[in-house]
């Protein structure tokens, strides 16, 4: 592949990190033994999430925190504000009163739920006694969900309303597998039925402070032995087997992202000419104004989880939430609350950029995207009508604990199809799929990953490991891309079998199988479609049984009441022939893309919506 035209010449990176990184520095680097290998790590990272949450807490006690709308079925235009310092004690009496219900250090605690304030206060809760979220994806089927919370089995699992009545009727399994306390922090009346999932008011626990006061210094629930390799999250990742991994990480490998997160734009600053003191004086102080941030994700990802919300955590700056994700909304908050940083996925950046009620004079002094494909010109576009703002993209996955590789300012603006250099703590090599032997600058390949940021494993899937980590702790994405010959990577495809849509993970056998319980179906490939909006979307090939007949209309009514809404196909094609296999009989899906995608762009043209 022919190099593009070379950006201006800036400080080499490993000239910026050899100055960064050194002793004495914020990002100074240490090497500690993890699972018996020598890895590279930021000395100078929080040890634990309870000791870092608390501290922050205090930090900015009586700044205003989290925006968020009244629980359902509360009239959406109400809303309520809460202090990092309240957020403190409700978060406290729930971590006393999980240690009441027999909760400790290390145990598996679930946080089920769309995003609201109430989210937050559990997941605190459970960090503040060292205990393990798990964060099932709220958005999916119930016998998923159900699924994801019988691999963690959590001690307790806390949740939405909407999650409750997805759960109730699977109350007995969940008992069965030793999950049987489930609550919901929500009213559930207005669901119109009787659940038997009771109800918890984080707000009217009155937990007395003789229970309290242990949990605020750390006594009666196992904390002496915990250590940064303790477990620390668990999210849950869509992978090709239809039903999500559970993703275990440490607390040091979550934390990573407390540094890493501004690492990029010091890096980027320095390549500029900037100085440290400079970089410093930009990045490190707390700005004089408090910062509101606009919250687009669910925080049962690593995007809204540890990108986001952690880092407003790390500045005390306010997140202002929405129950559902709607472009009009969005800017409507935005404008009232004085919102001047967005992001997320490409996505939800594109859209907001795009509404016609966004006011062209809107200021946004920062603006952060990663977790799905992105427009080319999206950079360029943003640093055009904002000049003066902060501008970065990363790339990562839920097994990096967010980002891997990071990149910011002119060098984004001058590679926009780049997620960026690896971070000091991450490592990436390009390798040929069929030898893993090690490829060149600019040849593409399987991108492999490794370093501080990596999870400690799939839980309960000795096989799944054993399948994605080398002898030398190598992990394969998936991913397919290139490094160009100054160590930025660029991804051009995937191997795994995968679609991408505004951020969110899909199983192409997910889709697959729900499509094959229509009996009219022979033969059923799901593939990629691009979208300027959403970056891909799902696109459906499929043969029909001899004698049958369906028309794509007819199919994607079919799939819209077996596949949640993200996996719904947008296009389907119905050939006339068998789908293209090879000598082993397995479908040709770069074929069959290729034809989708050609057909895809010859449709009428209609916009997707988030």
């Amino acid at each position: 592949m022919a190099a593009a035209a070379a950006p201006p010449k800036r400080t080499p990176v490993a000239e910026c990190d050899k100055i960064l990184c050194k002793p004495g520095t914020p990002f100074e680097l240490e090497t500690v033994e993890i699972a018996g290998r020598p890895t590279t790590v930021w000395k100078n990272a929080p040890k634990s999430f309870r000791s870092y949450l608390l501290e922050k807490m205090d930090q900015y006690a009586d700044r205003p925190f989290l925006n968020a709308p009244v629980p359902e079925p509360g009239n959406p235009e109400d809303r309520e504000i809460f202090t990092f310092g309240e957020v403190k004690k409700y978060a406290v009496e729930l971590a006393a009163w999980l240690v009441q219900r027999g909760t400790r250090q290390g145990d598996n605690v679930g946080v089920v739920g769309f995003n609201s304030a109430y989210w937050v206060i559990a997941w605190t809760a459970v960090h503040i006694i060292g205990a393990v979220p798990v964060m099932v994806n709220a958005a999916t089927q119930p016998d998923s969900q159900v699924h994801c919370l019988k691999i963690a089995r959590p001690a307790i699992v806390l949740c939405d309303a909407a999650t409750a009545a997805a759960l109730a009727p699977h109350q007995v399994t969940l008992a069965d597998a030793g999950i049987q306390q489930i609550y919901s922090w929500q009213r559930t009346e207005h669901l119109g039925k009787i659940l038997g999932i009771p109800f918890v008011d984080f707000k009217q626990l009155d937990v007395p402070p003789q229970l309290t006061q242990p949990i605020l210094e750390g006594r009666g629930f196992g904390l002496e032995d915990q250590t940064p390799e303790s477990d620390g999250n668990i999210f849950f990742t869509s992978g090709t087997t239809g039903y999500p991994k559970a993703v275990l990480s440490s607390q040091r490998a979550a934390l990573h992202n407390v540094i890493s997160s501004v690492y990029g734009f010091f890096r980027t600053g320095m390549r500029q000419g900037a100085t440290v003191e400079q970089m410093q004086e930009m990045v490190l102080n707390a700005p004089p104004v408090q910062n509101v941030g606009l919250m687009g994700v669910p925080f049962f990802h690593v995007t809204g989880n540890l990108s986001i919300l952690l880092k407003f955590f790390t500045d005390g700056n306010q997140l202002v939430l929405m129950r559902r994700w709607n472009v009009d909304e969005a800017v409507r908050l935005m404008v009232k609350y004085k919102v001047n940083v967005i992001g997320g996925v490409p996505a939800i950046v594109l859209a907001v950029m795009q509404s016609p009620k966004l006011p062209k004079d809107f200021p946004i002094t920062g603006v952060s995207y990663g977790g799905a494909p992105s427009p080319e010109r999206l950079a360029g576009d943003i640093k055009k009508r904002w000049p003066e703002i902060g501008l970065a993209s990363a790339w990562g996955m839920t097994e990096t604990n967010a980002p891997h590789t990071a990149i910011a300012g002119e060098d984004f603006v001058e590679r926009p199809k780049s997620c960026g250099y690896p971070l000091p703590v991450a490592e990436v090599r390009i390798v040929d799929p069929d030898t893993r032997a090690v490829l060149k600058p600019y040849e593409r390949g399987m991108i492999q990953a490794r370093g501080m940021t990596m999870m400690k494993g799939y839980l309960n899937d000795a096989a799944a490991n054993a399948k994605s980590f080398d002898k030398d702790g190598w992990f394969e994405t998936g991913d397919a891309g290139y490094l160009d010959n100054d160590g930025f990577l660029f991804i051009s495809d995937r191997f795994k079998d995968i679609v991408i849509r505004g951020g969110e993970n899909i199983s192409s056998e997910e889709v697959e199988n729900a499509i094959y319980q229509d009996d009219r179906i022979a033969e059923a490939a799901c593939v990629a479609v691009p979208d300027d909006l959403l970056g891909e979307l799902v696109a459906l090939a499929v043969s029909l049984r001899p004698g049958a007949k369906a028309t794509p209309e007819e199919i994607m009514k079919m799939a819209a009441g077996r596949l949640r809404s993200h996996a719904r196909p947008a296009f389907v094609w119905v050939s006339e022939e068998l789908l293209p296999r090879n000598a082993n009989g397995k479908l040709i899906k770069t074929e069959i893309k290729k034809t989708v995608r050609e057909l895809y762009a010859k449709r009428p043209q209609q916009g997707a919506r988030l």
